[in-house]
C-alpha cells in the first residue's frame, strides 16, 4: 500500500482505503477500481492523497489482501476459502443445479470458524469489502453461527442455522447488481416490490431444491419483525421461527456495518445503538443481548476517533445496556457517549 497524490492517479488503480469526506460521507470504496470519473471527483472535492494498492497487494485477491492487515490470517484464509465456494454455490444455482452439496461442504467449513472466540473481531475488517450477494451471504452464515454458538444451541442445530443463514438471500440471485446493492429505503415503489419478493422467491427455490424444514422457513421468514412489522407474512414473537429470528439479527447487523458510497461510514459501534434501539419492536431481545454483549466486550480498549476530531480509548460500557461506551480522550477526560449527543464516533481501531 502506497500513498498517492490524487494528481498522480491513473484508471485501474485499486483503492486501498475508503476515502470520506470531512463529514465523513464515503466517496469511494476501499477495493474500487479507479475510472476517469473517479479521479476527476476526487479532484473536485480537492482530496489531495489517497491510499493505493501496490503489486504486493495487488498478487492476492481481496481476501488474502485483508491478511496484511490483520492478524489472524488463519481466519482470512479459511474466509477466502469460503467465498470460493459461495461464489460457486451462487453460479450453480443460476445455471439450475442443484448446489446442496457444496452448501453442506460450505457449513462444515463454517462452523470450525463461527466456534472461534475472536471470530466477531476479524469479521470487523472484512465487513465493508466488495458487497456482493455471496460475501454478504457468506458474513451473514457466519455471524448466525457465532450468536448460535453464545446462546449454547447444539452442533446439529447450528449447522442447520448456518445453511439457512448463507441462503436467506438466496432470493435474490438473479435481481440486477444495482438493486442488490440499494437500500430498500431508497428504492421505488416498483423495486421495493420485486425487492420484498424475495423471500417468497428464496423460499419456493430452496424448498425445490430439497433442503429440509426449518431451512426454507428461515429464508422466508428472515424479515419478520417481533411487533408484526415485517415480510412477508406478517409474523410476530413467537410465531416467527427461532432460527429466523437469529438471521434477522445477523442480517441487519452486516448491512448496518457494510459501506455504501454517499453515505456516512458506519463502525460496529453505530450497528450496536441501531440493534439497542429496536430489541423487542423488531429483533428478539434473546438474540441481541448476547450478540450485543460480546460486540461491545470485544471494542474495549480500542481507540477511537470522534465526531470533532479528538482521540480516546473505549473503557467500558455501562452495565445498564447503554448503547454507547464511555471513553477516555488523550487528554485524560471521560466522555459518556450516552449522555453527550453532540459527540459520535467515526473511526476505530482494535490494533
Amino acid at each position: 500500500m502506497k500513498a498517492v497524490s490524487v494528481e498522480e492517479l491513473k484508471t485501474d488503480m485499486v483503492l486501498a482505503r475508503t476515502v470520506t469526506n470531512d463529514k465523513f460521507v464515503v466517496v469511494l470504496s476501499e477495493n474500487t477500481i479507479l475510472t476517469d470519473q473517479h479521479i476527476e471527483r476526487l479532484k473536485k472535492l480537492e482530496i489531495p492523497a489517497v491510499f493505493i494498492k501496490d503489486e504486493f497487494d495487488l498478487s492476492k485477491n481481496f481476501q488474502q489482501a485483508a491478511a496484511v492487515v490483520k492478524k489472524d490470517s488463519a481466519f482470512t484464509h479459511d474466509f477466502e476459502k469460503v467465498s470460493k465456494l459461495a461464489d460457486q454455490i451462487f453460479q450453480e444455482l443460476k445455471d439450475g443445479t442443484s448446489a446442496r452439496k457444496t452448501t453442506a461442504k460450505l457449513a462444515a467449513q463454517i462452523l470450525p470458524m463461527a466456534d472461534n472466540h475472536a471470530s466477531i473481531n476479524y469479521l470487523f475488517s472484512l465487513a465493508h469489502m466488495n458487497t456482493t450477494l455471496a460475501l454478504h451471504s457468506e458474513r451473514v452464515a457466519i455471524f448466525s453461527g457465532i450468536i448460535a454458538k453464545w446462546m449454547h444451541y447444539k452442533w446439529e442445530e447450528i449447522r442447520t442455522i448456518v445453511t439457512a443463514a448463507f441462503l436467506h438471500d438466496v432470493g435474490k440471485n438473479n435481481f440486477p447488481e444495482e438493486l442488490i446493492i440499494k437500500r430498500p429505503e431508497k428504492m421505488t415503489p416498483a423495486e421495493l416490490e420485486t425487492y420484498r419478493g424475495h423471500v417468497k422467491k428464496g423460499y419456493n427455490l430452496v424448498k425445490n431444491l430439497g433442503f429440509d424444514e426449518p431451512v426454507p422457513t428461515v429464508v422466508q421468514c428472515h424479515h419478520e419483525q417481533m411487533n408484526g412489522g415485517g415480510f412477508s407474512k406478517g409474523l410476530s414473537g413467537e410465531k416467527i421461527h427461532p432460527f429466523a429470528r437469529i438471521v434477522a439479527v445477523a442480517d441487519a447487523y452486516d448491512n448496518l456495518t457494510a459501506e455504501y458510497e454517499g453515505e456516512t461510514k458506519k463502525t460496529p459501534f453505530d450497528a450496536i445503538k441501531f440493534l439497542t434501539s429496536e430489541v423487542y419492536a423488531v429483533f428478539d431481545p434473546a438474540v441481541c443481548v448476547p450478540l450485543l454483549t460480546r460486540i461491545k466486550d470485544s471494542l474495549i480498549g480500542s481507540t477511537v476517533t470522534l465526531s470533532n476530531g479528538e482521540k480516546g480509548r473505549v473503557v467500558f460500557y455501562p452495565k445498564d445496556f447503554s448503547a454507547m461506551p464511555i471513553i477516555v480522550t488523550e487528554d485524560g477526560r471521560e466522555i459518556n457517549l450516552n449522555q453527550s449527543k453532540n459527540f459520535s464516533i467515526v473511526s476505530y481501531s482494535t490494533d
